[in-house]
């Protein structure tokens, strides 16, 4: 029953789709655009081609061998060559060299440098002897900064190395569904403290894979997440029941050959297992059952408008157009452009009530049933009993099912009237060009000032609110506790809102707003739709003068920091800067009522300098229509005379290296360099390219192991000018730690062909960055929280780089600081 009840779903609201693109009902559902960047053919050895031409990663693809249907051998792994890879300086995919996608093998090279021809010819031809050595149908696909033109001419080369193949058009796997005929109950000892349960559907029809119909099911399935977690976190809350995080997985008909499965997770206590179960079961039988308002799905869309809204405007990563195309090549996963699925999303011909029915039957599809479904637990207690586990779980669900709890888990958009109205006008008093990055700078009569920057096309904007003073004015501050102040924002009562109903009323109204509290300076910053600049005005405006302390919410984000696990870049920071009160990683043992009442103080000492700061706008907005509104809402906030004075604070930084073990992040190994550096536009971009530098060598040293290995730049301007480099190995067995040891001393062995290609590639990102709206309020937040110009003249600075630079920062890394950080369960 359950199957057919999501198909009647899915497949009507494909058909309101057809309709609202002006297709003829009775027709089949269109296929969906390819995108632009991606190109697909046969080549005349019978193998499938995708290129894909990415430009911005410059002078590095990814590429892929996919044999359908031929599962990963023994033998193929063991014949394997990797130091082909150490040679050529090519890294693994995210599962390694090679391996098995539901019985078809897959080869994976990332990041391979084809700006050496050398390294390009060696890597097709090894390309196209992996495919010779099998009769599989199989694809060749190339995704990054590639000429397709020359690369086209050289596969079709290659290609007759290939015994010609038997082309198989509109492959259709072999699928039947098969619902489990009881529900299954797992549990482990081992890992954090956590509770999930897992439905599973019907894949989608091969046919419909390129389809609105797939579009319609992610978009429902992203809906789901949505209203699962929301409801949840009211529910758990109302409970008593502290959780360190609410999460929702999908593994959908494009991500492997078996059925569609949603799961729905809670990280607790141990203790709190069972309860979150029961909370967790009668949570989704309500669900179930009832479905959700008109009100609360509207709400939950605005809640996800501006995350898709980003996501269709950026270009995918070469990486994940290779995905997409293994996905389209063994399952007819879509090829289409993000936009596709923004502009199903943002139809306007569907009523909202219609959307609703129809997204409850999705629903009610999918959670349906007291079977068919998987309970697991991890970091259980050995005396769980999986008889009783499943009895509760039913009982709560079938509970929730027949009684409703008149709950209103709607996000309340509307309710904005609390929100403070504008208040005495301000004049604009000056109006200049802003030197550091081509947007305008106006000063108002009170003294605030205003950074703007055009940006069109995009629907939205980004902005934030620098203001002066940080930590250093915090009296009495512990290690970590100052990590908890910038959250601590969130936690205020705004304008008698209570402080949970205040940020969904952001969030419904697509306007995010994160705090970040620095040494010497503070920021609000975030998103928002373009017609919500006066709402946002107004919620600062709250935010300013109208706040007061949540004393429940600050006792159950207490609760929940206790089952936050410490992170990697902070237990690495805490262990190489010893007793730093000012450090921005918090740590749940640094908190206490004194901290809100720290918070109190801080936050109303900043929110009545409002002219000690800036405030930073960009994107889709008539700077006309900006001028007006904050000559209407600026004159509410409060200003003073003078500016914040900042603190020196000293901070001691071990020398040499250390190694420690520890629980923080995913079991494998991280390695923290740091080093004293002087904080200069060439010094940052000569950071930069050396992070390429350090990958490279990080390739050839990994490869015998089939282990990639991420490279993280951080920099600091106060206390002292430093910078940092963190090389992450999740995953990686401990054996591999001293070939990082040696990719690092090996690092500075480059040429000046290498530095050259990693500059180019620099300074495109720099330029995409610097265009975008987020990138410009981020260059702005760092010009004026520390007084550093790194962009003005980005490109001179890139080109003024030399090898010589690149080793010398690399040497000084090398010299300096060094944790070594092993991460087991």
């Amino acid at each position: 029953m359950k199957i057919y009840r999501l198909k009647y779903a899915l497949a009507g609201f494909a058909s309101l789709m057809a309709l609202s693109i002006s297709v003829p009902v009775e027709a089949q559902l269109p296929p969906l655009p390819v995108h632009s960047s991606i190109q697909k053919g046969t080549l005349p050895c019978g193998v499938t081609y995708y290129m894909v031409t990415n430009p911005a990663e410059k002078g590095y693809a990814h590429v892929a061998v996919v044999q359908r249907d031929e599962p990963l051998s023994a033998a193929k792994q063991e014949s394997l060559d990797t130091r082909f890879f150490a040679r050529m300086g090519i890294a693994p995919g995210p599962d390694g060299f090679i391996s098995d996608w539901d019985g078809s093998t897959v080869y994976r090279f990332a990041d391979v440098p084809f700006y050496k021809p050398s390294v390009l010819d060696s890597t097709l031809l090894f390309t196209f002897a992996r495919v010779a050595e099998s009769r599989a149908q199989q694809a060749v696909i190339v995704s990054g900064d590639i000429d397709a033109v020359e690369l086209k001419k050289k596969m079709d080369i290659f290609s007759m190395l290939v015994p010609r193949m038997l082309v198989t058009e509109n492959h259709k796997p072999d699928y039947v569904w098969e619902p489990s005929p009881a529900p299954v109950v797992r549990s482990t000892t081992e890992g954090k403290p956590e509770v999930s349960v897992t439905y599973a559907s019907a894949r989608i029809p091969y046919e419909l894979m390129n389809t609105a119909q797939a579009v319609v099911t992610d978009l429902f399935s992203s809906e789901l997440r949505e209203l699962l977690r929301h409801r949840l976190e009211r529910n758990l809350s109302d409970a008593g029941i502290p959780y360190g995080e609410i999460g929702f997985k999908v593994l959908r008909s494009s991500d492997y050959g078996g059925d569609e499965r949603y799961t729905v997770y809670v990280q607790v206590k141990q203790s709190q297992l069972d309860p979150a179960m029961r909370v967790m079961a009668s949570t989704l039988g309500e669900m179930d059952s009832f479905g959700v308002s008109v009100e609360e799905f509207s709400d939950a869309k605005q809640v996800l408008s501006p995350g898709l809204r980003r996501k269709a405007s950026a270009t995918p990563a070469s990486e994940e157009f290779l995905t997409r195309c293994i996905a389209n090549f063994l399952y007819g996963a879509r090829l289409s452009p993000r936009q596709e699925e923004l502009r199903y999303f943002s139809r306007k011909n569907v009523a909202d009530s219609v959307e609703t029915r129809l997204f409850n039957r999705f629903s009610a599809a999918m959670l349906e049933g007291l079977s068919n479904f998987t309970l697991e637990y991890s970091g259980a207690p050995d005396s769980l009993d999986h008889d009783d586990a499943l009895f509760y779980y039913n009982l709560a669900y079938l509970y929730g099912s027949v009684a409703r709890t008149g709950k209103d888990y709607a996000w309340h958009s509307a309710d904005t009237a609390a929100l403070q109205n504008a208040g005495v006008k301000v004049k604009l008093k000056g109006e200049k060009a802003e030197a550091v990055s081509g947007g305008v700078l106006w000063t108002f009569s009170n003294g605030m000032r205003v950074v703007f920057k055009q940006v069109k096309g995009s629907g939205t904007f980004s902005y934030a609110l620098q203001l002066n003073g940080g930590m250093a004015q915090i009296p009495g501050l512990r290690e970590g506790e100052g990590g908890h102040i910038g959250p601590m924002l969130n936690l205020f009562d705004v304008a008698g809102i209570p402080a949970p109903a205040f940020r969904d009323l952001l969030a419904s109204n697509g306007i995010s707003m994160d705090t970040r509290v620095e040494l010497n300076s503070m920021d609000l910053s975030g998103s928002a739709p373009s017609d919500r600049l006066s709402l946002l005005l107004k919620a600062l405006l709250a935010v300013a003068n109208k706040r007061s302390p949540d004393a429940s919410a600050f006792q159950a984000y207490c609760r929940n920091q206790q089952l936050q696990g410490e992170s990697i870049p902070g237990a690495l920071y805490h262990k190489l800067n010893p007793g730093y009160a000012h450090t921005p990683y918090s740590l749940p043992s640094a908190l206490d009522e004194e901290t809100q009442q720290k918070a109190v103080k801080f936050y109303e000492d900043r929110f009545s300098r409002m002219n000690d700061g800036v405030l930073i706008l960009s994107g889709d907005l008539s700077e006309e229509g900006v001028k007006k509104l904050l000559t209407r809402y600026l004159g509410a906030f409060r200003t003073q005379r003078g500016t914040m004075v900042r603190k020196l604070v000293e901070m001691r930084t071990l020398s040499g290296t250390s190694t420690v073990n520890g629980t923080a992040g995913a079991p494998g190994f991280y390695v923290l360099m740091d080093t004293e550096y002087a904080m200069t536009a060439e010094h940052l971009y000569t950071a930069r390219v050396a992070v390429d530098a350090l990958k490279a060598s990080l390739a050839r040293h990994l490869a015998p192991y089939g282990v990639a290995a991420r490279v993280d730049l951080y920099y600091c301007v106060q206390p002292q000018e430093r910078f940092q480099l963190l090389v992450s190995c999740p995953s990686a067995p401990i054996e591999a730690l001293p070939a990082v040891r040696a990719a690092i001393e090996d690092a500075s062995q480059m040429e000046e062909a290498d530095v050259k290609v990693w500059k180019q590639k620099l300074e495109a990102d720099v330029r995409s960055v610097m265009a975008s709206p987020d990138g410009f309020v981020a260059t702005l937040l760092a010009r004026y929280s520390a007084n550093k110009d790194v962009t003005s003249r980005y490109a001179a600075a890139i080109g003024s780089i030399s090898l010589g630079q690149v080793q010398a920062f690399l040497s000084a890394m090398h010299a300096g600081g060094r944790v070594e950080y092993v991460s087991h369960e």
